[in-house]
């Protein structure tokens, strides 16, 4: 997600001492860093480089999908593929005022026990036949694995913004989808400015001016 990348993007965009400033703003703060896959708390990334301005999302699928494991029965199935569809959606899971920003793509990926072909965005038939035809202890413990080690969704969204500079607000409707999900720590550099917030039910808009 945001943290990992290219930091050549960063620092054209504020600055060496800005770059520096901002990475001690995310290492500052310990739920951040340190608690990557706790239930109830996700992440979200907003940077703004030029008529550019990206989103990314990283949440434990608990917060989205109510569980982390492969999906059991054709409602999970279903559940999944909700989601998917929901998460893709942005105009309905944030509103930026001002800048005249239009969503360009998203791009979803969920963790690899869902099953989901990432390239296709749909099921993987190969890992459904997968799934039905080993049902040894090795084929658990491997899913065990994924679970553990694989178990966020994220999301990222690229949006064009005619008036960038007049960015001012970013309204988060995530709660209202996904009642699971109770906090959000957010971490911003927009228009030259970079800032943080925990956002809640009760406060979930973003002030960048």
């Amino acid at each position: 997600m945001f943290r990992y990348l290219n930091c050549q993007r960063i620092v054209a965009t504020l600055g060496i001492f800005g770059a520096v400033s901002f990475t001690h703003l995310v290492m500052a703060d310990d739920h951040f860093v340190q608690q990557t896959h706790v239930h109830g708390l996700a992440s979200l990334f907003i940077i703004q480089e030029g008529g550019q301005l990206e989103i990314e999302l990283e949440s434990p699928a608990m917060n989205l999908l109510g569980f982390e494991h492969a999906p059991n029965n054709e409602q999970q199935r279903q559940q999944v593929a909700s989601v998917l569809a929901q998460l893709k959606n942005a105009s309905q899971l944030f509103s930026v005022s001002g800048g005249q920003c239009q969503l360009v793509e998203a791009d979803i990926e969920m963790p690899p026990a869902m099953g989901i072909d990432h390239e296709r965005g749909h099921y993987d038939d190969d890992h459904d036949d997968h799934d039905d035809h080993d049902d040894h202890d090795d084929h658990d413990d491997h899913d065990d694995h994924d679970e553990a080690g694989h178990s966020d969704v994220e999301a990222e969204y690229e949006f064009n913004c005619l008036q960038a500079a007049q960015i001012n607000a970013i309204n988060v409707s995530l709660f209202s989808f996904f009642p699971a999900l109770e906090t959000l720590k957010v971490q911003w550099v927009v228009n030259g400015k970079q800032g943080g917030k925990t956002l809640s039910q009760s406060d979930s808009r973003i002030e960048l001016q």
